[in-house]
């Protein structure tokens, strides 16, 4: 449309084509991968194997919750959110269903808690991000994570409303 308008070049139309297509490669090659991850884990049976550790252990949904939930923020703090979800609920998923948790709810607390590991220091990469669009190199990466600071605690007592109340994440899905 805008090539139509001529508000775009033809040459910048090119090279936002060239960028897409390298994005949209990328993304390709991240779902190949986990597809390839996801099979090798089935293949070895790992995801049952730690899932039937897990039913042993005699924790209970929240103590499960709990300890996944801590993990995966920990994870945050180190990793992207997309490499989080990839490698860790293909393991992760048995668990759930064997507990009868409810996927969608699982789904909106994972995605909640990556957050907020995305900005808890050392290396909330949110907050890199931030940085790096502010290019002021006068904010310091400290002033940032200090602003961050509001964000995080909201973030935190909403995750854990929603592991309380799970009707909250899931009124809307089973209404319609």
């Amino acid at each position: 449309m805008a090539l139509a308008k001529q508000r775009l070049t033809l040459g910048k139309f090119y090279e936002v084509l060239g960028e897409t297509g390298y994005v949209a490669v990328s993304i390709l090659f991240l779902i190949l991968a986990a597809s390839l991850y996801s099979r090798m884990l089935a293949l070895t049976g790992l995801p049952m194997s730690i899932a039937q550790a897990v039913t042993t252990m005699d924790l209970t949904i929240y103590h499960f919750l709990a300890l996944y939930l801590f993990i995966i923020i920990l994870m945050g703090c180190i990793i992207d959110s997309v490499s989080i979800m990839l490698i860790v609920l293909p393991i992760v998923l048995p668990i759930a269903q064997h507990f009868g948790m409810d996927l969608i709810w699982f789904g909106v607390i994972t995605v909640v808690a990556v957050e907020i590991g995305l900005i808890t220091p050392p290396f909330g990469i949110s907050v890199y991000t931030v940085k790096a669009a502010l290019n002021d190199k006068t904010v310091p990466v400290k002033e940032i994570f200090k602003g961050v600071v509001p964000f995080f605690i909201t973030m935190v007592v909403v995750l854990v409303i929603l592991s309380a109340f799970p009707i909250l994440s899931t009124y809307l899905a089973y209404r319609y």
